[in-house]
């Protein structure tokens, strides 16, 4: 079964569109997939895939590579996979945001072997504003690759109940805010880029987990405001538990950045490095408990 989405519209148009497919699981055999490309503002698109190998793109012919996109300003998109080797490749193109319409992306997926890439303002031109993302991924080995560009967007990803899941954001604009939350059977890893376009401003990382061996690196090049990491138990009603993680944080930046990293467990390894090409108010809070970990902190005024 292969359903298709396709719209044009102007800024008061509304369309809901409700694409709904249940098939048995066929051993070897992808069970449902959807082509979309939406155009117009106000929109609200819901796809809901209930199989094997289910699959959301953006060509009618079977080409898993190429992002199914949504394009106009204040969009609001609801994604739920269940199944084994789901597949979704999702691009949201929009003109303006100004915190207009609070434009929503909530993805939730549901078993092993998830391969998702949402790219937020996919046309490359700086106007992704006050976009929400929502992610979920319950089950192992899902990998989760989120780009935006733009200012004042949230990025929530959530893994609970295995193991070996990934995420990795690249983020480029100012006041943009990531949390990460990591649970289940360990070697997990979480990748943030932030200003990875250029210095960026007020941008914020939050991550916590429990489990062992897992992943965390975190970069934020910064301009005058500065950015901050919570990683962690460091701040009230956050964890990271576990042994053997590894945890890497680098900051560079005019002044101001912060790092406050909390970790409970053994054989952690944790290295902060802050750079500051003016001034020199950058500040790294541990606070570490357990045995034969490793800790380097490397504040520097180049």
């Amino acid at each position: 079964m292969k359903p298709s989405i396709t719209g044009a519209g102007s800024l008061s148009r509304k369309l809901t569109a409700i694409l709904l497919s249940t098939v048995m699981l066929m051993a070897g055999a992808a069970d449902n997939s959807i082509y979309v490309d939406q155009t117009g503002s106000g929109a609200t698109v819901t796809m809901t895939q209930d199989g094997y190998g289910n699959v959301i793109r953006g060509t009618a012919n079977g080409d898993n590579t190429t992002n199914a996109v949504i394009y106009g300003d204040n969009n609001q998109v609801n994604i739920s996979q269940v199944g084994s080797n789901n597949t979704l490749k999702l691009g949201i193109q929009s003109t303006t945001g100004n915190g207009q319409g609070n434009p929503t992306v909530n993805y939730s997926v549901t078993g092993n072997n998830a391969n998702a890439v949402i790219d937020i303002n996919a046309n490359g031109q700086n106007t992704a504003e006050s976009n929400t993302v929502n992610v979920t991924q319950t089950g192992n080995t899902a990998s989760l690759k989120v780009g935006v560009i733009g200012n004042e967007n949230s990025i929530s990803a959530t893994t609970a109940g295995g193991a070996s899941n990934s995420v990795t954001a690249n983020i480029n604009g100012n006041n943009n805010t990531q949390n990460i939350s990591m649970t289940g059977g360990g070697n997990n890893s979480a990748t943030v880029n932030q200003g990875a376009g250029g210095a960026t401003n007020g941008n914020s990382v939050g991550i916590t987990a429990v489990g062992a061996s897992n992943t965390f690196a975190i970069t934020q090049d910064g301009g005058t405001q500065g950015n901050s990491v919570t990683i962690g138990g460091y701040a009230a009603g956050s964890a990271l538990t576990g042994s053997s993680n590894s945890v890497a944080v680098t900051q560079n930046g005019s002044n101001d950045n912060t790092a406050a990293i909390g970790i409970t467990g053994g054989s952690n390894t944790v290295s902060v490095y802050q750079g500051a090409t003016t001034g020199v108010n950058n500040t790294a809070n541990l606070k570490i408990s357990g045995s034969t970990n490793s800790i380097t902190v490397n504040q520097n005024k180049p």
